[in-house]
């Protein structure tokens, strides 16, 4: 995976200095989204930054959101927490356009993840016993194994995905698919594939 992200990476920084050294088509647009997966979704407001060359319709984005996540684990275990993504994408756009895309989530580098840790950390273990009655967990998991199998987990969060949108005038609509890399310093997430739609608005 990471042979596969640094290519990614190569590719994105050849495309930001062609761009760079042509005449380009510049807009910023807000938005809203929403990334779903069975029960567990992130939502969020944010900005984006197009960078477009009109000659080929080939650019970049750069996007920022902000928003509220509820991620399960794969202890069947909700966590919430605030999503703070950072992304860019690559790839043709005119009226109709697709792209691929790469991001992290700034928040979690910044402020060392604290929003997603507090909850593990205020666990007691007549909760963990409470979680394990109440989802119907029933295969063997003890307290010990929940806080020390993922105690050298707690990777920064990132996503890979692609996409496809349509543009009416200064109006977007995208529709989108993300592999997320989600978890905390003592747990994982459930599910990775999330599937989404985002609202644009150029300006």
């Amino acid at each position: 995976m990471s042979y596969f992200i640094n290519r990614i990476v190569i590719v994105i920084l050849l495309t930001v200095c062609n761009i760079a050294t042509a005449s380009t088509d510049q807009e910023i647009g807000f938005f809203l989204k929403t990334e779903l997966n069975d029960g567990d979704y992130i939502n969020g407001v944010g900005s984006e930054y197009w960078l477009i060359n009109p000659n080929s319709s080939v650019g970049i984005a750069i996007n920022s959101s902000l928003g509220n996540a509820k991620v399960t684990d794969d202890l069947n275990i909700e966590h919430h927490y605030l999503a703070w993504d950072l992304g860019i994408k690559f790839g043709y756009f005119s009226d109709v356009f697709v792209y691929a895309e790469i991001g992290f989530d700034f928040g979690e580098m910044v402020l060392s993840d604290r929003d997603k840790d507090e909850y593990d950390h205020n666990l007691t273990f007549n909760e963990f016993l409470t979680y394990l009655a109440t989802d119907g967990y029933t295969e063997h998991h003890s307290y010990d194994d929940y806080y020390h199998d993922y105690d050298s987990s707690n990777d920064i969060d990132g996503y890979i995905g692609s996409g496809v949108g349509m543009r009416f005038d200064g109006i977007v609509v995208e529709g989108f698919a993300r592999y997320r890399q989600i978890d905390g310093q003592y747990w994982q997430a459930d599910s990775q594939v999330y599937s989404g739609v985002k609202l644009t608005l150029l300006f």
